[in-house]
């Protein structure tokens, strides 16, 4: 419970304080990413149920995105930017880990978060008449998806930060606990469309890491950020297909 706290006081705004917090605790508590997700799931699950009274389903979106920003103070988006400048630049490795440490906003990066938004905008236009119960699992896709990364991969030299740390921490143990509980979760729970997006969503997890590792060498910090942010906005739209095509998997 008290890595779990640390965990929440990391990835979320909520105020939490804990003394004499060792830096194996810290480091430790990281693993527990996919747990946090549901915490987050369900406080956008109680924000979509309160937006739906406003009855303008495009605003009820762009708040619901609001609330995920707010909520998680944007953290992980400074990795997504950051790692798609360092993609797009068409620089070689010891350049591309330079721009991922510059903490500057480039083109790439500023055009990756708009097209970010627009997705995940876009797609809760899709879900949430339907399927809001789905957002329950958004967060937890995202966080499993940087675990299974983590695992899979290797650290990226010259990356820093707390991304080493993770990578050597992450067995395969964590990956298969987290895949079983959160498929049983999805199924018995938020239903078999999004159990099925989950899926979906975890093998373009994969491929997402096999990318990276070959493009960047591995796995940092910014590139965990980017894995969360790029694959819930995958899980997402994969739900969105699968609602317009299948409905009857609700």
């Amino acid at each position: 419970m008290r890595k779990f706290l640390i965990a929440i006081s990391f990835f979320t705004r909520i105020p939490i304080t804990l003394k004499d917090v060792s830096e194996e605790e810290f480091y430790e508590s990281m693993i527990l990413m996919p747990v946090v997700g549901l915490l987050v799931g369900a406080v956008l699950l109680g924000a979509a149920w309160l937006f739906s009274y406003i009855h303008v389903l495009q605003l009820q979106a762009l708040l619901l995105l609001i609330v995920y920003i707010w909520f998680t103070g944007g953290l992980h988006l400074d990795g997504f930017a950051d790692t798609t400048d360092a993609l797009f630049s068409a620089r070689d490795h010891a350049k591309m880990m330079e721009i991922m440490k510059d903490s500057r906003l480039g083109s790439f990066g500023a055009i990756g978060l708009i097209l970010l938004f627009l997705t995940l905008w876009s797609c809760y236009t899709v879900v949430l008449p339907d399927y809001p119960l789905a957002v329950l699992l958004l967060p937890m896709v995202g966080r499993y998806c940087a675990i299974q990364a983590c695992c899979f991969s290797t650290y990226a030299e010259g990356g820093g930060g707390l991304g080493k740390r993770i990578v050597e921490m992450t067995r395969p143990v964590h990956v298969f606990i987290y895949i079983l509980l959160i498929g049983l979760f999805a199924w018995f729970v938020v239903g078999r469309l999004a159990f099925f997006a989950f899926l979906i969503t975890a093998v373009l997890g994969l491929l997402l890491t096999l990318y990276l590792k070959k493009k960047i060498g591995g796995m940092t910090g910014d590139t965990i950020g980017m894995t969360i942010e790029l694959t819930q906005a995958l899980y997402l739209v994969s739900l969105a297909v699968i609602l317009a095509n299948w409905p009857g998997l609700v």
